[in-house]
């Protein structure tokens, strides 16, 4: 791992204006995200987030697919279970492989997922933040391309939007 280049305390630097000065600098790397036991990786190329993953409590992919009808808990279930005997094979990939979902519905559940990681972290207000230039996200074939300042107004619509009583 290498050092990082740029860090501080989300409490002076929100994850949104840290990501605006990535995007400006056209930044390569990964920006790392911590608050208490919450970890998040946003992996970005030439200043656009392409990938992110966290430790957090966040809907799967496996669970929007469910949820949108395109696949039954059951094979979910059956899916996880059987992904137990075959570490390293992805979850997604084995259900395109046995024709459960098609590999366009696995793409915007993953892309879904990414989004939703993204959305979460922007709200945070507390926590650090270090961001590693040159690490690129490994073996990861479904992959963002967004707008910084587009995804900052999405976030932000989509937090609005949850804080809203039903």
């Amino acid at each position: 791992m290498s050092t990082p280049s740029l860090q501080g305390s989300l409490a002076h630097f929100y994850p949104t204006e840290v990501l605006q000065l990535l995007g400006l600098a056209h930044a390569d790397g990964r920006l790392a995200l911590e608050r208490g036991t919450e970890r998040a990786d946003l992996f970005l190329e030439r200043g656009r987030p392409v990938f992110a993953r966290s430790n957090g409590q966040t809907v799967r992919a496996g669970q929007l697919l469910v949820h949108r009808g395109l696949l039954s808990a059951e094979d979910l279930e059956a899916a996880l279970a059987a992904q137990q005997d075959h570490p390293g094979e992805r979850l997604g990939a084995w259900l395109v492989a046995r024709g459960a979902i098609t590999h366009e519905q696995l793409e915007d559940a993953v892309r879904d997922t990414l989004r939703r990681i993204v959305y979460g972290v922007l709200l945070w207000r507390d926590g650090r933040f270090q961001f590693y230039p040159g690490e690129r996200v490994a073996d990861e074939d479904i992959q963002l391309d967004l707008d910084v300042d587009r995804l900052i107004l999405e976030g932000l619509r989509h937090a609005d939007q949850q804080a809203r009583p039903a």
